[in-house]
């Protein structure tokens, strides 16, 4: 067990330098919109987009196992309980997300008072959904408007701030995304394997299974894992066990 925390200990400084980066970008941007006059909704116990599926990076989910409490672990295992039940159902990309919203309820880390009790070593994704529109519309199932109703919400939106057709800031998203793929390509660099996807699952895995302490793992072993833990769907983890060195991006291809 002496390499159980290699990836925590390795990985961790890392995420903390790649969330203080996010932070300090993000202020500067909501600092200049502000003063356009303009206002971002989100607010301490809103939490309509805690209800979405958390798309993390393994380093992300591994960061905050030894710092969660026993009722965080148990709300954890309780969501894992019920993922176990309705993954088999999730047929595709749009069924995993509407199902997600619809049937698993809020995130298993947001406590009594509708806060984030992982606030700090919140992931990536949840740092970088900032709304511009009030915390009512991320609740609101975009596909199920009329189109009437579709249309006058796109055309309430500034196009050169949000992530079209979104109403959530482009610019944090994208940075995110760019620093999500950092971590993951320091990861498959120190490792040989990377893994992103559910952001509850993997910190599930990382309190239920030796995965940290692998340093080699294939997308074989990953499936024999899931099935193990009655999780073998395609929708909720993946795996990349080579990185695109001569991608000009920077970007590692994730192969599901």
């Amino acid at each position: 067990m002496e390499r159980a925390n290699d990836i925590v200990t390795e990985m961790t400084p890392l995420v903390c330098k790649s969330y203080e980066r996010f932070d300090h970008f993000a202020g500067l941007w909501l600092a200049a919109y502000r003063k356009t006059g303009r206002s971002i909704y989100c607010r301490d116990g809103c939490a309509g987009c805690c209800k979405l599926a958390v798309h993390a990076t393994w380093p992300e989910a591994a960061a905050i196992v030894g710092r969660l409490s026993e009722l965080q672990i148990k709300s954890l295992n309780d969501y894992v309980r019920v993922l176990q039940k309705v993954s088999p159902e999730f047929s595709d990309l749009k069924s995993y997300l509407k199902r997600h919203r619809d049937e698993l309820g809020h995130c298993s880390f947001l406590d009594a008072q509708g806060s984030c009790s992982i606030y700090p070593m919140r992931p990536l994704s949840c740092r970088a959904l900032l709304s511009t529109r009030p915390s009512a519309w991320c609740t609101v199932d975009i596909s199920e408007l009329t189109d009437w109703d579709k249309r006058a919400f796109e055309s309430s939106l500034d196009r050169q701030i949000v992530a079209w057709p979104t109403h959530y800031v482009a610019a944090t998203r994208d940075l995110g995304r760019d620093l999500e793929s950092s971590l993951l390509g320091a990861m498959l660099r120190k490792r040989g394997w990377a893994l992103s996807g559910n952001f509850a699952v993997m910190a599930w895995l990382a309190l239920n299974s030796r995965l940290s302490s692998a340093d080699r793992f294939t997308k074989n072993q990953l499936q024999d894992l899931l099935v193990t833990h009655q999780l073998d769907n395609p929708l909720l983890l993946r795996l990349t066990d080579r990185f695109q060195e001569n991608d000009p991006t920077g970007q590692i291809t994730l192969e599901g």
